[in-house]
């Protein structure tokens, strides 16, 4: 996005459209913008590319594949200029300004207003649980006895007790967030979340549902997406941690957060600090199994909204995919959809 509203698909749709007329224009001019477009598409390509490669380290397939034909189509407007007809298109008069052009995008880009980095939409994930209740199949998710919610149309629930969670068990509100701990973007909106259930006290509770993104133990990971080192331990360690000693959840799920960078052993030596280590070393390991794979197999049909992390349901089929820009805009959205107040 440019100046946070923009897509930057207006201007390269612009300069494809300006690029295909000149094709049936004669003159100079044409000539002179042919070869100014051609340096614009092979900058931008510098740019874009620099960007998965350095800032985002994601490698988006379709992007490569626009920025391959966008090189593509620049190589053959240069190769292929009419000698009789370059002058004035030289480096200087085209690359020049196709360079400046860029640069000012890129600066915009990065100092102008941020764009929104979440999306809101309704999902179908419930249809999981319908599909497994036909099988007979248990959903751990609702397993056990306590306070249950319903999302989803009343098709997916969740039982608050038996899960992992941050908050009071009879909040008002009860969300759920699908998230990893090596996921930047789920960390901060940990962090707004928490700021919020302390605002809101007693009005929001937390189900917090790890999901690796490490291919270890996720197969559904999307091509493109790169692998996240220890998440599949990570997860599997708060688990047993939740299980082992409830009450000192909230403390770890935080310290995990925190040391997500750290090699596992610190986050393992955290762990058996806060709970007593017979205790940690006798949880069933296959719970935590069938509640991670249940964990990526939500995950799996939540990805087909967007790949971006987290998942925050917050009511029925209402889902925020991704991080809010800051603190006051997931404010806003829980204000406007669960009437929370001071």
């Amino acid at each position: 996005m440019v100046m946070g509203l923009i897509p930057v698909s207006v201007f390269s749709c612009l300069l494809y459209l300006v690029m295909v007329v000149s094709l049936w224009v004669r003159g100079d001019l044409m000539v002179w913008l042919r070869s100014l477009f051609a340096w614009i598409l092979l900058s931008a390509a510098v740019w874009f590319i620099g960007l998965q490669l350095i800032v985002m380290q994601i490698i988006c397939p379709y992007c490569m594949v626009v920025h391959g034909l966008g090189v593509s189509i620049g190589l053959v407007v240069l190769l292929t200029q009419p000698r009789g007809k370059t002058k004035g298109c030289g480096l200087s008069v085209t690359l020049l300004p196709a360079a400046l052009l860029v640069a000012a995008l890129a600066l915009t880009q990065h100092y102008g207003p941020a764009p929104e980095t979440h999306r809101l939409a309704h999902s179908s994930a419930g249809q999981l649980h319908i599909e497994q209740e036909r099988q007979g199949e248990e959903i751990i998710h609702a397993a056990g006895d306590g306070r249950l919610v319903f999302f989803m149309d009343k098709t997916k629930s969740y039982r608050v007790e038996q899960l992992p969670h941050l908050g009071e068990v009879d909040a008002d509100h009860v969300l759920v967030k699908y998230f990893d701990y090596t996921c930047e973007a789920c960390f901060t909106t940990h962090k707004y979340l928490d700021d919020l259930m302390v605002e809101y006290s007693g009005q929001l509770a937390v189900i917090v549902l790890p999901v690796p993104l490490e291919r270890a133990c996720n197969p559904h990971l999307l091509a493109g997406l790169k692998d996240h080192p220890n998440a599949c331990k990570f997860a599997a360690l708060s688990l047993r941690v939740w299980k082992a000693s409830p009450e000192m959840f909230a403390e770890f799920h935080r310290s995990l957060f925190e040391c997500r960078e750290q090699p596992y052993e610190v986050a393992e030596a955290i762990a058996y600090s806060l709970v007593d280590p017979d205790k940690l070393d006798a949880v069933d390991d296959a719970w935590i199994k069938d509640l991670l794979q249940q964990n990526i197999t939500d995950y799996a049909s939540f990805v087909a909204d967007t790949p971006v992390m987290p998942k925050l349901l917050i009511k029925d089929s209402l889902i925020v995919h991704g991080k809010t820009k800051d603190g006051e805009t997931l404010e806003t959205l829980l204000k406007k959809h669960l009437r929370i107040s001071q």
